[in-house]
């Protein structure tokens, strides 16, 4: 006798035996992951969080925050897609490059040793490389002015980040005059961040990323992409 068209159908599908019962299990279907993105700055910051901690977990599972976390991206998914946006970050020169991290990756990185000594956290390398390049190109800027790494660092910093602060509590965090205060975050920003009518060297880099990720199918716009 012949199996009819629903039979026939069952017996391709892969079989499993549980409690004595034959079961037909259809095929899977895997979740949707987050590959495509709706801006250049939510990919770079997956791409720059994705780093693995001194506790031995990757940091990138907390920007999918909201997200179902069957579609989380993880392990070798994660790692996969943080090459892929890293790939074409490194296509950008040394200075670029440099700015974009320092906007984007985390400044310190969770530890959880457990150890007494063990403030919790500890710097994030690769940011502190790329404060480095920046500081190296604010310094020629300020050729003429005096020297003072600490607030050229945090000028620096907070015109990338898009972080306000005022100049008295600049001059009073580095112990400087506010009036060098004023003088020195109005040359950063001037050449990082521009002005109203010249964009600056972290517009022209976010330009250039934003090109490379389209062009890599990593960015896209709404509706196909998949992430904020």
């Amino acid at each position: 006798m012949g199996l009819n068209r629903d039979a026939q159908n069952l017996s391709r599908l892969p079989e499993t035996r549980a409690s004595g019962f034959l079961h037909f299990c259809p095929p899977f279907s895997p979740l949707p992951v987050r590959t495509v993105y709706s801006s250049p700055a939510a990919a770079l910051r997956d791409a720059l969080r994705h780093a693995v901690e001194r506790s031995g977990m990757s940091s990138l599972g907390v920007l999918h925050q909201g997200v179902p976390s069957p579609a989380t991206l993880t392990g070798t998914d994660a790692t996969a897609q943080a090459a892929r946006i890293r790939r074409q970050l490194d296509r950008l020169a040394p200075l670029p490059r440099a700015l974009l991290v320092v906007a984007y990756a985390p400044q310190a990185l969770k530890c959880s040793c457990g150890a007494r000594c063990c403030s919790g956290s500890y710097p994030n390398p690769e940011w502190a490389d790329a404060m480095r390049v920046a500081l190296a190109h604010v310094s020629t800027l300020l050729s003429g002015h005096a020297v003072n790494e600490r607030l050229h660092r945090a000028v620096v910093a907070n015109a990338l980040t898009r972080t306000k602060e005022t100049t008295v509590s600049l001059a009073q965090r580095c112990g400087v005059d506010r009036h060098t205060v004023a003088t020195h975050v109005s040359i950063i920003e001037a050449d990082l961040t521009g002005t109203r009518q010249t964009p600056g060297r972290f517009d022209h880099a976010t330009t250039r990323i934003d090109a490379l990720l389209r062009e890599a199918g990593i960015v896209a716009d709404e509706p196909r992409a998949q992430a904020a």
